[in-house]
């Protein structure tokens, strides 16, 4: 297993550090992203740990990242990943903002450039997650796994 940090500059490369996820390239072609535990990095509190994860098994995301990995690199990219932007507790977090909801990018890496290609928004208030649409300006509430809020309520009170 290969793991590998870029950033275009020194800002970015602290976050990099920061970032809990990797994206790899196993032998198979496809890309993995997985979340580093606690033991590899204490970066990730148990609140915003679930809501990547509410994020990260959503259907929506599933779509956006099948074969992403696979066009990236056809297009000369590196990778892709998410990141956390805002979070109502950005300093516990380790955001790089405070926000009233948990917000992510998923983007593509390129050696020039980190292109943001979607937006993700979690309402811990009603507990929706919602899909930037930029054409509309405006946020579509997306389906998720209802089940997950059952841990999210335990670990975010």
């Amino acid at each position: 297993m290969i793991l590998t940090a870029f950033a275009c500059n020194d800002r970015q490369s602290k976050k990099a550090k920061d970032n809990p996820y990797e994206v790899t390239k196993p032998t198979s072609g496809k890309a993995l992203i997985r979340k580093i535990d606690k033991a590899e990095q204490k970066v990730l509190k148990p609140c915003d740990s679930i809501v990547t994860e509410i994020v990260t098994t959503s259907p929506r995301y599933k779509k956006l990242t099948k074969g992403l990995y696979k066009a990236v690199v056809k297009n000369e990219g590196i990778s892709f990943g998410i990141s956390l932007d805002g979070s109502p507790n950005a300093r516990k977090d380790n955001s790089l903002s405070y926000s009233k909801t948990y917000d992510f990018t998923l983007f593509e890496m390129y050696t020039d450039r980190k292109l943001n290609t979607a937006r993700f928004s979690f309402n811990p208030n009603n507990k929706k997650l919602y899909e930037y649409d930029p054409v509309h300006n405006q946020l579509k509430s997306i389906k998720f796994d209802r089940n997950l809020l059952l841990k999210y309520n335990a670990l975010c009170k």
